[in-house]
């Protein structure tokens, strides 16, 4: 069952101090790219995240939002490099010495000098922490999947609809078709009639045949028919696929598209270019659906 690129996802819980929340949005894209934003105490999970996502987003751009709040998700802590520090002092002494200068060197000074107080963060998050967390991503995961499936059918109804309609109007065409040599060998005919009233001869039969023959293999159509109802087959195959199946469906809409164009431009018949104008028209509709399939 096709599946729609476009869905939200979220799920939210309590665990002892703390509050997640992962919210998961999927819009359509080329190709399946999945953007994770983590509090940066938790920035060690953002592939974790990722690997869990991709399997409800097979194609189509996903951006996920994961929020944690509560008590201490991580201690702050500040460290000096005392070694560096007295570097620092011996160096300040030595240069008022040689220069003769009455400066001297400041605590604040000190703490701005490069490498002497570095600051860091003790991670105080456990390994079932960090399951709890990709459990609730897994949780969006599966909410925007309903979403897209519920889409997705919406969609498959649709498409079904609309290509039940082409082939109708491709069977339409068939039936046409056989007509339009013989309507071209009476208008022929009539004109040729037209033109010798006043004459003694007449038009021999055999180039007359030679005339219609000639006319029928330009204006056959019978390839594309073929062609146009295989392709409307196999894209009906393919709504059926549980793959990501989008593109293919585009290149499929694509053929049929070149061979509506191709009956239109060689049927020189009003009512086959009629029926291949709707072809084209409902092809353009489809291929707005297709664009937001997976």
């Amino acid at each position: 069952m096709i599946r729609s690129m476009t869905g939200y996802g979220r799920k939210e819980e309590e665990n002892g101090s703390l509050r997640a929340t992962v919210e998961i949005r999927a819009v359509n894209h080329r190709y399946a790219d999945i953007v994770v934003r983590l509090p940066k105490a938790w920035s060690m999970l953002e592939e974790p995240v990722r690997k869990t996502v991709l399997p409800f987003v097979k194609r189509g751009r996903a951006e996920v939002t994961v929020t944690i709040e509560g008590e201490s998700q991580a201690t702050a802590g500040i460290s000096v490099d005392w070694n560096l520090a007295q570097q620092y002092v011996h160096l300040s002494q030595e240069m008022s010495k040689r220069f003769s200068l009455d400066t001297s060197l400041t605590v604040k000074d000190l703490l701005l000098m490069p490498g002497v107080v570095h600051t860091s963060q003790t991670d105080d998050r456990s390994q079932d922490t960090d399951e709890w967390i990709l459990s609730l991503v897994r949780q969006a995961g599966q909410d925007l999947l309903s979403m897209k499936v519920a889409e997705g059918k919406q969609l498959h109804l649709d498409l079904v609809e609309r290509l039940a309609q082409i082939g109708k109007w491709v069977d339409e065409i068939r039936d046409l078709a056989p007509q339009v040599s013989e309507e071209y060998r009476k208008r022929l005919q009539q004109r040729i009639a037209e033109m010798t009233d006043s004459l003694s001869s007449q038009l021999e039969p055999q180039r007359m045949l030679q005339e219609v023959a000639l006319f029928a293999e330009k204006s056959d159509i019978s390839e594309e028919l073929t062609r146009l109802q295989s392709h409307c087959n196999q894209f009906a195959q393919k709504l059926e696929d549980e793959e990501a199946v989008g593109r293919k469906l585009d290149f499929l809409l694509q053929e049929m598209n070149r061979e509506a164009n191709t009956i239109a431009s060689k049927a020189n018949h009003m009512q086959i270019q009629h029926l291949a104008v709707e072809i084209k028209t409902e092809l353009e509709k489809m291929r707005e659906q297709v664009q937001n399939i997976e």
